[in-house]
């Protein structure tokens, strides 16, 4: 009878657990793809480090478009998506975006777009934190951002600090597209 009871209580821990993350039935994912940002380099100290001279990511804050691989390249061919930003934000959050192209968004679009969206997010909670970001050079031990209680609740990162790799293109059954960034710091 006490395992049996011990089961019960279990069986109703685990089904009662909600994951915060959990999509809406109406939004299963029907595709997916990835979309790389790759940056050569002149640099020869980067060459050294990187094979070829090509770094597999692209500055968050100040995209070096001039040097992205294939930036004219049409990656998506719809002119209306969805950009989840969740990272390094305290709550996952989605803004629309459209490209001023009708054929949809090259790499360097995407890239310039989610540079000014990332740009913006940091000014807003910047401007509606309290608790207002420590220098790095007056911050003690870890040398990572503290984390502010502006509207998004940033933590561990500057946005020097943030560097995008990749785009996971999500067709959701409705046919609208999500891309959910990759960033590295």
């Amino acid at each position: 009878m006490k395992n049996l009871f011990i089961k019960i209580l279990f069986s109703c821990l685990i089904l009662g657990c909600t994951n915060k993350n959990e999509k809406n039935t109406s939004e299963v994912v029907q595709n997916s793809s990835e979309i790389l940002f790759q940056v050569k380099t002149d640099d020869k100290t980067m060459s050294e480090v990187f094979e070829d001279g090509i770094i597999p990511w692209i500055s968050v804050k100040n995209p070096e478009i001039e040097n992205l691989i294939d930036k004219d390249e049409f990656v998506i061919d719809s002119n209306n998506v969805t950009l989840v930003i969740d990272y390094p934000l305290a709550k996952e959050i989605e803004i629309n975006i459209k490209s001023n192209n009708p054929k949809g968004f090259t790499r360097k679009e995407l890239a310039q777009k989610i540079s000014i969206a990332y740009n913006e997010i940091y000014q807003e909670e910047e401007n509606s934190a309290k608790t207002k970001t420590v220098p790095s050079s007056e911050s003690k031990g870890l040398q990572n951002r503290n984390q502010t209680d502006g509207k998004y609740g940033i933590w561990g990162h500057d946005i020097e600090d943030l560097d995008l790799s990749a785009i996971i293109v999500r067709t959701l059954s409705n046919g609208e597209l999500r891309l959910e960034l990759i960033i590295e710091s």
